[in-house]
């Protein structure tokens, strides 16, 4: 969850799913994350058809009259499947023959295979892995491709976080993808940013966009890419009115808010802390504190 700057609206997310309500409890707009990159949306058509005699007995077989529609049947298929699955009966021989022939009732009578069918009802996605060419002998070349077949469950881009811009109701959605998506106060997307690597802090400062990952920060101006700086030790990013620190293990590096460097300090034990004071930077191990002073200034308070 994450709040607005004005603490009148709020997000939370479930899964792909982001959603922006008022403090009295409101919804003012949600949004859903595409499909990870690769995914496509595939149907699945049973190719079964039937005779008016198969299309009764199957009518019959599942308790139907017409009219009846593909989401009647989709509804009683999983009320009987409850009934008859074989997990649930391990003690009746029938069960299994039972579910096979609910199967193939349900097919004729939606012209979908089991797969749509089942109970969390989730369309079906394919990734194409690979394509090979292999060369037989008397049969000549072959070409073997390999795809994974997968729910929405496994195709989403599930969100990793969310939070409101620093001075606006803008909102950015990190993926587990690596993609960022920039939503306007009402919902509608932006623009996106596809950095190949989930974000552990986005900061927004109204002119310098900040996108950090485990091993780079990446500065931006709008939609444009201003600089990059190589990050170690899985550093954190602390940013001023000024410019901005990186705070890696063993070593606390300072820059102006542009990126470009202005000073280092390295130190024998793990740093627990910096922050400042009038009398000049701290930084702090759980053996010694340092004060800094006479270093251009990063920090306004």
């Amino acid at each position: 969850m994450a709040l607005s700057k004005d603490n009148t609206r709020y997000l939370f997310t479930f899964a792909d799913e982001i959603w922006c309500v008022e403090c009295n409890g409101n919804a003012l707009w949600g949004a859903k994350l595409p499909i990870r990159e690769g995914w496509t949306r595939v149907s699945s058509p049973s190719g079964r058809l039937g005779n008016e005699e198969q299309i009764n007995e199957a009518l019959r077989f599942m308790s139907l009259l017409l009219p009846v529609s593909p989401d009647d049947v989709r509804r009683q298929y999983r009320s009987l499947a409850k009934q008859w699955h074989p997990d649930l009966n391990p003690g009746d021989p029938a069960a299994t023959e039972r579910m096979q022939r609910l199967t193939v009732a349900a097919e004729l009578l939606t012209g979908a295979d089991l797969l749509s069918l089942h109970d969390t009802g989730e369309a079906l996605y394919v990734k194409h892995v690979s394509t090979s060419e292999h060369r037989i002998a008397d049969i000549g070349s072959v070409s073997v491709s390999v795809s994974l077949e997968s729910g929405e469950g496994q195709a989403a881009d599930w969100i990793y976080a969310a939070n409101f811009a620093g001075l606006t109701d803008r909102v950015f959605v990190a993926g587990y993808s690596g993609r960022v998506i920039v939503l306007d106060e009402n919902g509608e997307a932006l623009r996106a940013y596809d950095i190949g690597a989930v974000p552990r802090r986005i900061v927004d400062t109204g002119h310098y966009l900040y996108f950090l990952t485990d091993t780079r920060l990446y500065i931006l101006i709008e939609d444009k890419l201003y600089a990059v700086i190589d990050v170690h030790d899985g550093g954190d990013l602390i940013v001023g009115q000024t410019g901005f620190g990186l705070l890696e293990h063993k070593r606390f590096r300072w820059f102006d808010e542009d990126g470009r460097y202005r000073g280092s300090v390295l130190t024998k034990h793990p740093i627990r802390r910096v922050y400042v004071t009038p009398e000049g930077t701290v930084v702090e191990t759980r053996q010694h504190r340092a004060v800094i002073s006479g270093i251009p200034d990063w920090w306004k308070q």
